[in-house]
């Protein structure tokens, strides 16, 4: 049995939401369909079939050879009447003999949620119709053709009816990029806002959302809005997250009093590191031993809490942010 499909190909561009939710497209397609004057079999209405003259109504010929070996001979089907054994006495005027014509038809097909440029979609039995004469394409173990076949004319006349396939392809948004079912995006804040925490307001597939800056982000971190991504193809109650990636921004010339107070918080950082990196003194050789270990188990307790005071971590960063933009302005300005 002959396999044969003519398939038919549409390019379609989405909106970068309708990749993300989905949606439905209509567009204009071109393709062959069968001739209803003739119902596919390339014959004018009322003529009659005649007799094959190459093959005598066999459908088949047979070519015979002399080689060495004797008298060779290839049985081959009839390249006039294709295997019928009949040809047409007159043709359909309307497709020539030809079964099929081409027409404009609109087609609808549901895009679903998460799919991605580069994605096909397969539409069943619009694409084109075969010409007469081709065999319908069914599985192996296929017996005969049902009137009803999704490749078939009406009355499989003419050739099976082909597949169409749409190419995906999805329109690119500033600031947002796509990787798999996850989102990325790269925001700035200013470092009194990475020091301090905020709020920012964000873009994304579905708006603008609030994203929490916590106070001591550091540049670089990425901070997460859950189920904010697009879905999984095929599986639309999978969904991936939005990822913000911080750059925090250091300003290029600032005001006498913005530099008065860095220099002040700058101070106080350094006074602060001095303190938490003091040892302990050496106690007279006349002290007591259990005196001078009361001393140190106490001293290294005050400054074990002074390193693990989240506020002390937090003065001594904004004087580290503060101490490298007084150096930057210094040298630059």
């Amino acid at each position: 049995m002959v396999e044969s499909r003519l398939l038919c190909f549409y390019d379609i561009r989405l909106e970068f939401s309708e990749a993300i939710f989905g949606a439905e497209k209509e567009f204009e397609l071109s393709h062959l369909e069968t001739c209803e004057d003739c119902a596919g079999n390339g014959a004018k209405m009322g003529s009659k079939m005649r007799i094959c003259s190459t093959c005598g109504g066999r459908g088949q010929v047979m070519r015979t050879e002399q080689t060495p070996f004797g008298l060779f001979s290839q049985v081959s089907v009839c390249p006039n009447c294709g295997g019928d054994g009949e040809v047409i006495s007159e043709y359909c005027r309307k497709c020539s003999g030809k079964g099929c014509i081409r027409v404009k038809k609109n087609i609808k097909v549901k895009v679903p949620p998460g799919v991605s440029a580069g994605s096909i979609l397969r539409v069943v039995g619009e694409g084109d119709a075969g010409p007469r004469g081709l065999i319908c394409w069914h599985p192996p173990n296929f017996m005969s053709c049902s009137s009803n076949c999704l490749h078939c004319s009406e009355v499989n006349n003419s050739g099976p009816l082909g597949d169409l396939y749409v190419y995906l392809d999805v329109e690119e948004i500033t600031g947002i990029q796509r990787d798999g079912i996850n989102l990325t995006s790269t925001i700035s804040i200013s470092y009194v806002d990475a020091i301090l925490g905020t709020v920012v307001k964000v873009k994304t597939v579905e708006g603008t959302s609030e994203l929490q800056i916590p106070p001591g982000t550091q540049p670089g971190d990425v901070l997460v809005l859950a189920k904010k991504g697009a879905p999984k193809l095929n599986k639309p109650s999978i969904r991936g997250d939005h990822l913000f990636t911080i750059k925090v921004t250091i300003p290029k010339r600032i005001s006498t009093k913005e530099r008065e107070l860095l220099e002040e918080l700058a101070t106080m950082s350094d006074k602060n590191i001095t303190r938490s990196r003091t040892r302990p003194k050496t106690q007279p050789a006349t002290a007591r031993v259990q005196e001078r270990e009361v001393e140190t188990v106490s001293e290294t307790t005050e400054e074990s809490t002074d390193q693990n005071d989240p506020w002390q971590k937090l003065k001594d960063f904004a004087g580290s942010v503060a101490n490298g933009a007084l150096k930057w302005l210094k040298d630059n300005l």
